[in-house]
């Protein structure tokens, strides 16, 4: 059965590409050429054949709208790209057809009149992208991030669990000194992305947990590669000392705090260890040596597709669940080569 993935490696171009062009998304800037050969291979794959993405086919058990908010620009794509993968993953092995949806370009009498069961709301969303959602479908489960608990379904990375393994590994190494670099501000908007935003609280809550509140030690940084860097290296050139351990909140965080440590002549994991929260593939080159809390994006999807499932009343036996419910995925560590014992001075 072909897949998004399956073109894209027959073509060489990105899922996202590949699945904006298939979707005719009028804001795709993609060349005639490049939409030519997508179109080809879809063919070619007998892609059209084993899913729809225009509507409900009548082998699909759901028909469901996918739609993202990626805070950070620079990450779009890659972002949107590690999603998609998971959800055709997903939908292909479980009969269910699904379309990308982008907020304010996609029609929202169209989408209406698909009938949709429900909507993977992915990323974090302000308010009026919440409404313009719900304006296509009520039945919404919100990933990645937190609307409304009260009122919304929703399936997060159970970011206490994460941060436990972090701690409990370094410690394992015989790290006491467990700094944390990223995020430690409030987002202003309608979702909390537990990744960042809060996650320099649940590092006092650990760091308190294992006995260590003596030694907790945070530097606040924006998730950006070139100004965590410059945020460390001021740190370190003002002369004030690093703990033996880094937490960083997010592969840009700690790509930074990296770069900044090797041009002041420390070396990683020989001088300092690092060890980042990542929602990004452990494939790409610049991850390939960092240790990780990696977020099961697949598990995250399937939750999400059962959720919608349990709203709808062609797939319910025990009736429709109208309660909303919130599930957490634990992530799972990767130990790589970025954490090794503390120095002795």
């Amino acid at each position: 059965m072909a897949t998004l993935k399956d073109i894209s490696e027959y073509t060489g171009y990105s899922i996202a590409t590949i699945s904006r062009i298939l979707n005719n998304d009028p804001s795709m800037s993609a060349s005639e050429e490049t939409r030519k050969r997508v179109m080809q291979a879809a063919n070619e794959l007998n892609y059209a054949e084993t899913k729809s993405n225009k509507g409900r086919n009548q082998k699909n058990i759901l028909s469901i709208g996918v739609v993202f908010a990626c805070q950070f620009e620079w990450r779009r794509e890659e972002f949107e790209q590690n999603w998609l993968q998971c959800i055709d993953n997903v939908c292909s092995s479980g009969k269910i057809s699904w379309v990308k949806i982008d907020i304010g370009v996609s029609s929202v009498n169209e989408l209406k009149e698909m009938n949709l069961d429900g909507i993977l709301a992915i990323g974090v969303f302000q308010e009026p992208q919440i409404n313009w959602i719900f304006h296509i479908n009520e039945n919404v489960v919100f990933m990645d991030a937190s609307a409304d608990e009260v009122h919304y379904d929703t399936v997060v990375i159970n970011s206490h669990a994460g941060m436990a393994q972090a701690i409990e590994h370094l410690k394992e190494y015989g790290h006491e000194n467990i700094g944390y670099f990223g995020p430690c501000g409030k987002q202003k908007c309608w979702t909390r992305r537990i990744l960042t935003e809060v996650l320099h609280n649940i590092y006092y809550d650990a760091m308190r947990v294992y006995g260590l509140e003596n030694k907790i030690w945070t530097l606040s940084a924006e998730v950006n590669v070139d100004e965590s860097k410059k945020t460390m290296l001021d740190y370190i050139k003002s002369g004030n000392k690093l703990p033996t351990a880094i937490i960083a909140a997010s592969m840009e965080n700690a790509l930074g705090a990296i770069d900044a440590i090797e041009e002041c002549g420390m070396g990683i994991p020989n001088d300092i260890s690092i060890l980042a929260f990542c929602d990004i593939d452990r494939s790409k080159q610049e991850l390939k040596k960092l240790t990780v809390i990696h977020i099961q994006e697949e598990y995250m999807c399937r939750a999400a597709v059962r959720l919608i499932g349990e709203r709808t009343p062609s797939q319910t036996i025990h009736g429709v669940r109208y309660i909303p419910k919130k599930v957490m995925i634990p992530p799972v560590l990767d130990s790589r080569s970025s954490v090794a014992e503390p120095r002795i001075l």
